[in-house]
């Protein structure tokens, strides 16, 4: 089922808009709602992709929640527990955490980012809301030091060898970039042991029964000629084209509102949600430069040494090639492990009507997460970018540091 959306006002509701709450009083986790899409809107202003916005918003989410731990000790803190002596406000706490991890990373949004705190700051009608920003403040110093060097710079990007060879990556068009982030691949997890801890077994040989079956599907389904791909699937492949991190925020925000989550509630589900987001796309950079698959686009123009000699004019994708190796798929991985997160606060069977940045796309109503999981997925064979053994892999993925996360991440006393 669909429902006609506008993309355009879409594009300037997330870069230049953020929720409002009462103008009263704000109740339930509303601030922390707000708080969630002005740090994405955030990060789409400054032009950050999906690596560097979900490390942003699960910094931002653990200070928020480490901030309303600190005052309401229902939870076992990420990192730190801040002293609280005297009336503090917990709203309070949380509007400045987020405010203090943005302002950090982008100083020139400061007037933006100030407004909006000032707005969130005058909704609250508690007593000890000053003493809850000098918590809030705090909370967010403390995890912006402990991220300070965790390896997400420099920036490397991988420049592969003109001709790699069979089944190796290789820089695509239209552009024919380098490959982003290889330091991802290294970057410290939030929570998971190690970048390679699930790190799955290496992807189908070229030539195998899998692969080829793999591979005739992309062809057929993926190709920017397709005649097989029905209306529906081309919709699809559109319609989560987008970076990821938004669908995934955008699920967690409905679906806090919806179900009235409580301050405290909703501040330990964006923890986990968020931290999923980000230790899943950890290692999904760990397998794709561990394994430097190559990418469909590659793999249906190559010559028999795995060359590419007729300027990749026998097939082309519905969409342009992402710049990083092919196996395992990044969109699959992050929003399964933000999914299953949300699942086991919210349940799988909920009827959403989800939004998209993609130009001229409707919006989408998914009756169930899992439905919402697997859309993504095989939006990706669609499009002509992944192929299924890539979603397989990533899928378990997601699961693993959902799991993982869940079991070792901030969790109620």
């Amino acid at each position: 089922m669909k429902k006609r959306f506008f993309a355009p006002i879409v594009i300037g509701f997330l870069l230049f808009s953020f929720c409002k709450t009462s103008s009263s009083s704000v109740v339930n986790g509303d601030l922390v709602i707000s708080w969630n899409l002005i740090t994405i809107n955030a990060t789409k202003k400054a032009g950050l992709n999906s690596n560097l916005a979900t490390r942003i918003d699960a910094i931002e989410a653990i200070a928020v929640y480490d901030a309303v731990n600190s005052i309401k000790n229902y939870g076992t803190p990420y990192h730190i527990s801040v002293n609280v002596s005297g009336k503090a406000s917990a709203q309070a706490a949380a509007v400045q955490a987020a405010y203090t991890v943005l302002s950090h990373y982008f100083p020139d949004q400061k007037v933006f980012l100030d407004s909006a705190l000032t707005s969130s700051i005058s909704q609250i009608k508690e007593d000890g809301i000053s003493n809850g920003q000098s918590i809030g403040s705090a909370a967010a110093n403390d995890i912006i030091a402990l991220r300070a060097n965790d390896g997400s710079n420099p920036n490397m990007n991988y420049t592969s060898p003109s001709n790699t060879g069979v089944g190796v990556y290789c820089a695509t068009p239209p552009a024919f970039a380098p490959g982003i982030n290889q330091q991802w691949a290294n970057l410290k997890p939030f929570l998971l042991t190690e970048s390679k801890q699930f790190r799955p077994a290496a992807p189908p040989s070229v030539g195998s029964a899998d692969y080829n079956t793999a591979l005739a599907m992309v062809k057929d389904l993926g190709s920017a000629t397709s005649t097989s791909r029905t209306s529906e699937q081309t919709h699809i492949g559109q319609f989560y084209k987008q970076d990821v991190e938004l669908t995934v925020n955008e699920v967690a925000r409905l679906l806090a509102q919806s179900n009235k989550s409580t301050l405290e509630e909703t501040a330990l589900v964006f923890a986990l949600t968020d931290i999923a987001e980000a230790d899943a796309r950890i290692a999904v950079w760990d397998a794709k430069y561990f394994y430097l698959f190559w990418r469909p686009v590659t793999a249906l123009n190559a010559n028999a040494d795995g060359s590419v000699g007729n300027n990749y004019a026998d097939w082309s994708p519905l969409i342009s090639t992402p710049t990083h190796p092919c196996y395992p798929s990044g969109h699959t991985a992050t929003v399964t492990a933000g999914f299953e997160v949300l699942k086991k606060f919210y349940g799988d069977n909920n009827t959403l009507t989800l939004h998209t940045t993609t130009a001229g796309e409707d919006a989408r109503i998914i009756k169930s997460l899992s439905i919402g999981e697997a859309e993504n997925a095989d939006s990706r064979i669609y499009v002509g970018v992944h192929f299924t053994f890539d979603n397989t892999a990533s899928h378990k993925i997601g699961q693993q540091v959902a799991n993982f996360v869940l079991a070792n991440g901030p969790k109620k006393r």
